[in-house]
């Protein structure tokens, strides 16, 4: 998907004061939407028994954060992805860890984490925000238990580390859940330690790199993020040699990256291309705006087509990322690991591009419904002064006409914007039209070209208090009289209460509010000058 739409709003705070609406992220729920019309659905249920989430499940998020920066995973992306999870039609009561282990040569998961629209939001502050308000989200660098050699459940050994498998070279990590006491073998499942037995549909893992080219392997993709999966702990005794453990196991025909792969599957793949390193790891901070994102079940086809079409073209070094550059780094490394996935794992995964459908929000059928948001400002609060909403609309189509509504959604709507077949995303400012003090819920319809409505056009609100002021009322009262001018002198000569709100204080326009106002009440009640706020004279507010 390119074009990626903006995002509804900022985590930075991480705390609960974050309210809801920024909780959303529409490239995420396009790209849900397009999965489900391809027939990969989100959600277990009923209706849908191969979905991805089931309701009870530990949803690991195997992100990317060795680097910091553009180089992680995009935050606003995750974020969305948390929050449809934990929107499960069914009544979401499992967990969900964002998890990486950026090795002991990586910088940690920490607040340098901030590849977002807001350069303050970083992981940290997403995975906080949830927490606070009460929801099963947190995160773990398995950094922790990076050189910690364990045995499995199943033997007896309740510790948490990385079972290491001397033939295969195969590792990967067994831990209890930072949230409950669950017990979690990336391989086989949770534990039940009262049965002794996994339970391997009680884990859903998705892989959610972020797009970057790399030196050793040409690209960071898919696959690769499982070394984010695997423990680079006792190189030498292992491998003979970090180097060595590169280059003849992990990117070499050994294909260790894929084995591991392999036995801790992924549910799903997103890749976020937001932004794409284009000369990593020697020069993180060249990155550009590619704004797109995939998803897949085939990290392999996934693979191929992020570096073909989205990094290639962009990277410093094309030939060592192009996947179909023959002897180059990245078409020599994605080609073992898809051999060994398919031809030694019966895996169905590809690197042809003759078995690989592409969809974008253009190829598919117009019954796609559109969806709005105000991403700004906040649902909820008082206004003396009517606010500007910034209004976002996405879609697979064109998006046509916007209408309104107040408090209800039968009939009655209000044209206030016709984009004349515009695009599939965009953002508009809009003011709403002028109305008597009071409480209101705003309802809001858009049209695409072929003729879908947002389904929750009678169910997504957005609600405000609107409260206007008289100018010259500063103690709200009901009318600018006299009483105001004291009001106002002792507002700004003994500290009384100041004008409610600050702008009825402000009658000469002048954006303060200060002695002149209260002389120019006094004028206007005993000599007959201006009223508040009219500047020149003719009976309209100026301000």
């Amino acid at each position: 998907m390119d074009s990626l739409p903006p995002t509804s709003g900022s985590l930075a705070a991480g705390n609960p004061s974050v309210p809801d609406e920024h909780l959303t992220d529409p490239a995420i729920d396009t790209m849900i939407l397009m999965l489900a019309e391809k027939g990969i659905d989100l959600y277990e249920t009923a209706e849908t028994p191969d979905g991805i989430v089931g309701t009870e499940e530990i949803v690991i998020i195997k992100g990317n954060y060795q680097w910091n920066g553009r180089n992680t995973t995009n935050t606003d992306r995750v974020k969305g992805l948390i929050w449809r999870v934990l929107n499960h039609p069914d009544d979401f009561s499992g967990e969900i860890l964002v998890c990486d282990n950026t090795q002991d040569i990586g910088t940690g998961i920490n607040q340098a984490d901030n590849n977002s629209e807001d350069l303050g939001q970083s992981i940290i502050d997403v995975v906080l925000t949830f927490y606070t308000k009460g929801y099963p989200v947190y995160y773990l660098d398995w950094v922790y238990i990076w050189d910690n050699v364990a045995s499995e459940y199943s033997e007896g050994d309740y510790s948490d580390g990385y079972v290491y498998e001397e033939i295969s070279k195969i590792t990967y990590p067994k831990f209890k859940s930072p949230l409950s006491n669950t017990y979690i073998s990336l391989r086989y499942g949770v534990w039940d330690s009262l049965t002794s037995t996994y339970d391997s549909s009680g884990l859903c893992v998705i892989d959610f790199p972020v797009l970057k080219a790399h030196g050793w392997a040409g690209s960071t993709i898919a696959i690769k993020n499982w070394i984010g999966v695997m423990t680079t702990a006792y190189s030498t005794e292992r491998f003979g040699s970090f180097n060595d453990m590169h280059n003849i196991y992990y990117f070499g025909s050994h294909a260790l990256v894929a084995r591991t792969l392999a036995v801790t599957y992924p549910d799903l793949t997103f890749i976020d291309a937001t932004w794409t390193t284009r000369q990593g790891p020697v020069n993180p901070t060249d990155v550009v705006n590619t704004n797109m994102m995939m998803a897949s079940t085939d990290p392999a086809a996934a693979s191929w087509y992020a570096a073909k079409y989205i990094l290639t073209p962009v990277a410093v070094y094309p030939n060592q990322t192009d996947p179909d550059n023959p002897g180059g780094t990245y078409n020599n490394i994605l080609t073992t690991w898809t051999n060994f996935l398919s031809d030694s794992c019966n895996i169905p995964c590809t690197r042809d591009s003759s078995e690989i459908s592409v969809y974008d929000r253009w190829l598919f059928p117009d019954n796609i419904n559109p969806a709005v948001l105000v991403s700004s400002p906040q649902s909820g609060e008082t206004y003396t002064v009517l606010p500007d909403l910034t209004i976002h609309f996405s879609d697979d189509r064109n998006i046509d006409r916007g209408y309104f509504q107040l408090d209800g959604c039968e009939s009655g709507w209000s044209e206030f914007w016709d984009y004349n077949c515009g695009g599939n995303d965009t953002s508009i400012t809009w003011t709403i039209p002028d109305l008597p003090g009071g409480e209101y819920s705003l309802f809001f319809k858009v049209c695409d070209d072929a003729g879908n409505v947002n389904a929750d056009s009678c169910t997504y609100t957005w609600e405000f208090n609107y409260q206007p002021y008289i100018c010259g009322d500063a103690n709200s009262d009901g009318t600018a009289n006299v009483s105001d001018a004291v009001h106002i002198i002792n507002y700004v000569f003994i500290g009384g209460d100041a004008p409610d709100p600050m702008e009825a204080g402000n009658v000469n326009c002048d954006g303060a509010v200060n002695v002149s106002d209260a002389v120019w009440i006094i004028n206007y009640v005993f000599v007959g000058g201006n009223v508040p706020c009219d500047i020149n004279g003719d009976e309209i507010p100026d301000c």
